[in-house]
């Protein structure tokens, strides 16, 4: 489960237990969309709650943060 807060520069982003690809879907496009605006933009991405994982999801993480 993810869970997204947005303020006018930062996406702050927790995972709680099963990190799935719905779930990194989620994330990506709420980031993408708050990295169209001007100016800079803040993440946060906390991980500590995070239990576990699938291979789709760490594919999809490495892609988006080589963009």
């Amino acid at each position: 489960m993810i869970t997204i807060e947005q303020t006018d520069n930062l996406v702050n982003a927790a995972v709680l237990g099963e990190f799935t690809l719905a779930d990194f879907k989620a994330f990506e496009e709420q980031s993408l969309y708050k990295l169209k605006a001007p100016g800079t933009l803040n993440l946060l991405f906390d991980l500590r709650g995070m239990l576990d994982y699938s291979v789709d999801v760490a594919w999809e993480e490495i892609k988006f943060f080589n963009r």
